[in-house]
């Protein structure tokens, strides 16, 4: 069977690392299935989060959290093997092997979703589905949950939806031009636009503009559709909108059109005073989307800001990471969201 050439190739569709499953990992600890579990002991908890091994994410979360805090890491890889989940006539639950000795029930007051990258071929790939329809059926409380995920597979209705809508009644904010295309010859309508083009879904790609794309293969155009959007002129900046509070970090410079790959990635600047019309379109689009944590790209121009997408289930480590000493305050309200419950 032929496979259909993309126009972002693979080289511009990144590995993450944390996103992605660690089929070498091995746990210490195995459910013992012949244990009933009317039997187990039940352990209550604030918050269980969930996510591949790897995830910068979970990382810095264990890191920060104490044992106080009641607040789990539970690994994708370890699922029906350290942990797995089950409803009965008392609720959903989860059953949990602690140590080499004890199993436990596990009822959460939270549940923290992350998400994670499988091959359809993948046996994990059901696995996954089958969890994540568990998580949306769950009744008590989920921050990122699978079915609010799904905005981001379709940069599109986002565009059009959350975003339009909250931007209406802000001056300063607007929606930059997007254009998808199906087809080399439709191409040639837009080619002289100043345009970046990116992924459609939610999979990561880099962002270029024409110096990197005008020499790709225009005729693979004819095989998927392509976003382009128009190429905006200013500094970055990221906001990650919990429970109506705001996080915001700017780049004072970049080299490349895609800031994120730049070496001053990590030297972000914090912003103290956020603009209100900002804090509020934000607050409006997790509104929307009913979802308590988003991470929203702007751009600032001359003008104003230009919004380019939301994130339902943002990768917030790189912009505020654990260092071991000091709390970052948008880890101390994640952590206080969980304990709020």
């Amino acid at each position: 069977m032929c496979k259909l050439e993309t126009f972002i190739s693979k080289k511009y569709r990144p590995d993450i690392q944390g996103g992605v499953l660690d089929k070498e990992h091995k746990t210490r600890f195995r459910l013992d299935l012949k244990i009933k579990h009317l039997n187990l002991k039940t352990v209550h908890v604030n918050a269980i989060c969930f996510g591949p091994r790897n995830d910068n994410v979970l990382i810095n979360i264990e890191h920060a959290s104490r044992i106080k805090d009641k607040i789990l890491t539970f690994y994708y890889e370890d699922m029906h093997i350290r942990w797995s989940y089950a409803t009965s006539s008392n609720g959903s639950y989860f059953i949990y092997k602690r140590n080499d000795k004890d199993q436990v029930i596990i009822k959460p007051n939270y549940l923290y979703i992350r998400g994670c990258y499988i091959d359809s071929k993948d046996e994990f790939w059901h696995k996954m589905g089958d969890f994540f329809c568990f998580t949306d059926m769950w009744g008590g409380k989920v921050l990122c949950a699978p079915s609010k995920q799904l905005t981001n597979e379709s940069k599109l209705f986002q565009l059009s939806n959350s975003l339009t809508k909250s931007s209406m009644k802000y001056d300063q904010i607007s929606i930059g031009k997007s254009y998808v295309v199906k087809g080399a010859s439709n191409f040639n309508l837009i080619n002289n636009k100043p345009l970046i083009v990116k992924s459609l879904s939610g999979v990561r790609s880099i962002v270029v503009d024409q110096e990197n794309y005008g020499s790709w293969n225009t005729e693979s155009i004819d095989n998927t559709p392509v976003l382009f959007q128009e190429k905006i002129s200013g500094y970055d900046l990221r906001v990650h909108t919990l429970k109506n509070k705001h996080f915001a970090k700017k780049s004072k410079s970049k080299e490349n059109i895609d800031y994120r790959y730049d070496k001053d990635f990590f030297n972000l600047s914090s912003v103290k005073n956020l603009n209100r019309d900002i804090s509020s379109f934000c607050s409006d689009v997790a509104k929307i989307e009913d979802n308590d944590l988003l991470g929203i790209d702007f751009i600032k121009t001359s003008k104003g800001y230009t919004v380019l997408e939301a994130n339902p289930s943002p990768g917030w480590s790189a912009y505020h990471p654990f260092d071991g000493i000091k709390i970052n305050p948008f880890i101390s309200k994640l952590l206080a969201v969980f304990k709020d419950a």
